[in-house]
């Protein structure tokens, strides 16, 4: 089951989205569509619909996700879906099924803020010690990958997660070696649907 998209977003007015899941095989397959939290914010704003659903093999299938009544937002806030394909039961006993699933991000705004295709640009560093600190002051949710480099040099180091949500810092050891040589950071930012975009150089 492919979507048609790598990434949904909806917002606090506009409240519901939709997309179409290609069944890519030739065969008839349940679709089970379901939502998923992420660690640092375990409340589910969404309701997505139909959960399960029969598709036929190389037909579109659309779903729908709503945002809950009565949620408003002042910074974006993100979530996950799982689309998964269950194989037809042939009737065979004693027979493994492979589940293959998708996995996208939802991103939710409120509706007052602005798109903003360059994100990573509000991110903040400091170096403090033998640590990088770093802050996302700003209502905007960053997806980077999980490795930056230091400059110069060969360094790097790695994130807990591929997003920084807004409010969020924390700090990351730096490498014994970089740590007093350190001049500028590396980051490999993702665009909104999640392409690799050209790297930003932060100096610090």
């Amino acid at each position: 089951m492919k979507p048609e998209v790598p990434a949904l977003f909806l917002d606090d007015q506009n409240r519901e989205v939709t997309v179409n899941v290609l069944n890519t095989d030739r065969d008839t397959a349940l679709l089970h569509s379901s939502l998923q939290t992420i660690p640092e914010d375990p409340e589910n704003r969404l309701i997505i619909t139909p959960q399960l659903v029969r598709v036929d093999g190389g037909k579109n299938q659309q779903i729908r996700v709503v945002l809950k009544e009565g949620v408003r937002l002042d910074t974006q806030k993100m979530q996950r879906i799982n689309f998964v394909s269950i194989p037809q039961d042939d009737g065979k006993k004693n027979r493994a099924r492979i589940l293959i699933g998708q996995n996208i991000p939802v991103i939710i705004s409120p509706a007052s803020l602005p798109v903003n295709t360059a994100p990573w640009t509000g991110l903040t560093f400091h170096l403090s010690g033998a640590s990088l600190h770093i802050e996302n002051p700003t209502p905007y949710i960053v997806r980077l990958t999980r490795e930056i480099n230091l400059l110069p040099g060969k360094g790097s180091v790695e994130l807990k997660n591929s997003y920084i949500l807004p409010g969020e810092k924390f700090d990351v050891a730096l490498p014994a070696a970089s740590a007093n040589k350190v001049k500028a950071l590396l980051l490999h930012p993702v665009t909104r649907y999640g392409i690799l975009t050209a790297p930003f150089n932060v100096p610090l």
